[in-house]
């Protein structure tokens, strides 16, 4: 009950439950087949914190959150 209080106050998240890997990309409209290109220079790939909404790099090789 202590750990969701906080969690509610943003004092504190373990991070828990986390969202599937996203891979960073977007369609670009330019294309007739609409592909997707990979956005800016920044991490490839994330997860987001589903209890708190902090995004993490996410490493694709070895399966698991950079920190």
């Amino acid at each position: 009950m202590v750990e969701k209080l906080l969690q509610m106050l943003s004092i504190t998240c373990n991070h828990k439950k986390t969202s599937q890997p996203f891979n960073a990309a977007i369609a670009t409209p330019s294309s007739p087949n609409h592909d997707w290109e990979a956005v800016g220079t920044g991490p490839r790939h994330y997860v987001v914190c589903l209890e708190c909404g902090k995004k993490f790099t996410y490493d694709w090789q070895m399966m698991r959150i950079v920190r």
